[in-house]
C-alpha cells in the first residue's frame, strides 16, 4: 500500500471506534471518515478509518499525504455544516507514486451542544425541560442538593453538586459549548462566572455562547468586582448580559425561551433575526464569542 509523502497523518495509536463511542456518550463532535471504495495500487484500503475530533484531534488515518489533507478539510467543514458526504478522490499528476481513485464516506456526529447551567432554580430548570427536545446537552450545577432533586439520571442531562470555587475544574469550555449562569445570590454568580472565565484560561477555548440572567444593574456591578481583570473583563463585552431575547414573557418559562432561542441562534452564527425570506428585521445576536 502507498504511503504519503511528509505530511501530516492522523495518530493511529487510539482506537477509532473507542474513541467514537467516547464522542457519543460525552455530546461532543466529530465528524468520522471511512474508505469504502479504493484501487488495489492506491493509498488506503477499504475499511481504514481517520476520526477528527472538534477539540483539533486526528485518530486513525487514510494513508496521509495529500488524500488525507483534503479529507480532513472535507472533515473540518462538516464540523460546522453537520450531515454526510461521500468523498471522490483522484490523485493529481504529483501524486504518481499513489495511484487510483478513493471513495471516502464522512458522517458527522453532531449529537447536540454542550448546555451548562450553573444554578437549578425556577429559570434554569425551565431551560432544561423546555430543551430537552432541542440539540443540547445539559450539564447542571448547583450546590444545592434539593435543587437537583429528580434531575439525574434524565435523558441528556448530567448533574453535579458542586460550590461554585469547585466547577472550574470540571467546566469545559468550547466553541460549540454553551454556558448560562443562573445562580441563587449574587454572590453565587460572581463565583460562577469566575469560575466560567478560569474554565476558559484552562481550555484556551472560549464558550461559543455565554450568558448571565439578571439586571442590567446586577452585571454592572459584577464589571465592578472584575475590575482588577481587565482581561476577563474584555470577553465580557460579547457575552449575553442579560442574557435571553426581549419577548415580553417575564415567567421561567417565558425566559426559558427567550434563552434558548439566543443560543440556538448564536451557536447556529445567526447574526441577526430574519423572516421568512431572509430579510433581517433588524435584531442584532452578538457573534459568537471565538470569533
Amino acid at each position: 500500500m502507498c504511503k504519503g509523502r511528509d505530511f501530516p497523518v492522523g495518530d493511529g495509536r487510539e482506537d477509532v471506534n473507542r474513541v467514537w463511542s467516547d464522542l457519543i456518550g460525552d455530546g461532543r463532535q466529530g465528524v468520522l471518515a471511512t474508505v469504502v471504495a479504493a484501487a488495489e495500487n492506491g493509498p488506503v484500503e477499504v475499511g481504514d478509518k481517520l476520526l477528527v475530533v472538534a477539540d483539533g484531534r486526528r485518530i486513525g488515518t487514510v494513508g496521509g499525504g495529500p488524500l488525507e489533507l483534503e479529507v480532513v478539510a472535507a472533515a473540518e467543514a462538516l464540523l460546522a455544516a453537520g450531515g454526510c458526504r461521500l468523498l471522490n478522490w483522484q490523485p493529481g499528476p504529483r501524486d504518481d507514486e499513489c495511484t487510483g481513485r478513493v471513495e471516502i464516506f464522512l458522517e458527522s456526529l453532531r449529537q447536540g451542544y454542550s448546555f451548562w447551567i450553573l444554578g437549578a432554580g425556577h429559570v434554569g430548570r425551565a431551560v432544561m425541560e423546555m430543551g430537552r427536545g432541542l440539540p443540547f446537552l445539559f450539564k447542571v450545577c448547583d450546590d444545592r442538593a434539593e435543587s437537583l432533586a429528580g434531575l439525574a439520571g434524565e435523558g441528556r442531562v448530567n448533574t453535579f453538586c458542586l460550590p461554585p470555587d469547585g466547577l472550574s475544574p470540571i467546566l469545559e469550555a468550547a466553541p460549540d459549548a454553551a454556558l448560562l449562569i443562573a445562580g441563587p445570590s449574587h454572590d453565587h454568580d460572581r463565583e460562577y462566572l469566575q469560575a466560567a472565565l478560569a474554565a476558559e484560561d484552562r481550555c484556551q477555548a472560549r464558550f461559543g455562547f455565554l450568558g448571565l440572567l439578571g439586571s442590567s444593574r446586577k452585571i454592572n456591578k459584577l464589571r465592578e468586582k472584575l475590575s482588577e481583570r481587565p482581561d476577563w473583563l474584555s470577553r465580557l463585552d460579547s457575552a449575553q448580559m442579560p442574557v435571553g431575547l426581549e419577548l415580553g414573557d417575564g415567567s421561567p418559562h417565558g425566559i426559558a425561551l427567550a434563552i434558548l432561542a439566543e443560543a440556538m441562534a448564536v451557536l447556529n452564527g445567526r447574526d441577526y433575526i430574519k423572516d421568512g425570506k431572509g430579510r433581517p428585521l433588524g435584531l442584532l445576536l452578538r457573534r459568537r464569542r471565538d470569533r
